[in-house]
């Protein structure tokens, strides 16, 4: 459950490959995780197209900040860049974060002016995100 509500909009459900250390030796103070792929269900339907990527940066408290960026290609044919930054605590399998999406595409104009609360959590294949509309102030 969020402030927002208890029932997402949507649902990602995003594929993940093995993370690489920027610093090999010390396993980094950051990493990229490739998006390999991943679908799309709820008020929208879809798939997630590889090639997107995650930047995690690892704090000294353990806490992982977490900035993402992938596109999405909605079931019929529009494309959604999709931006995401948030936190996981150290040890925690959730996570938070504040999603943003946008189209040139005028069937889903109004994705451009909307604004998401993320609620992550991982999974052995990668992450589940559930998205909830924040409303208009």
């Amino acid at each position: 459950m969020t402030p927002f509500g208890e029932t997402a909009e949507f649902r990602l459900d995003v594929w993940v490959e093995a993370p690489v250390a920027l610093d090999a030796q010390t396993n980094g103070p950051v990493r990229l995780v490739r998006i390999s792929g991943g679908t799309i269900s709820g008020a929208l339907t879809g798939v997630i197209l590889p090639g997107g990527t995650d930047w995690q940066s690892i704090r000294p408290d353990g806490t992982t900040e977490i900035e993402a960026r992938y596109l999405l290609e909605l079931s019929d044919g529009a494309r959604v860049e999709l931006q995401s930054r948030g936190l996981r605590a150290h040890g925690a399998s959730g996570f938070w974060s504040s999603i943003w999406l946008r189209t040139p595409d005028s069937r889903h104009a109004a994705l451009n002016d909307a604004q998401f609360l993320g609620k992550g959590r991982k999974e052995p294949q990668g992450v589940i995100i559930e998205l909830f509309r924040l409303p208009a102030l």
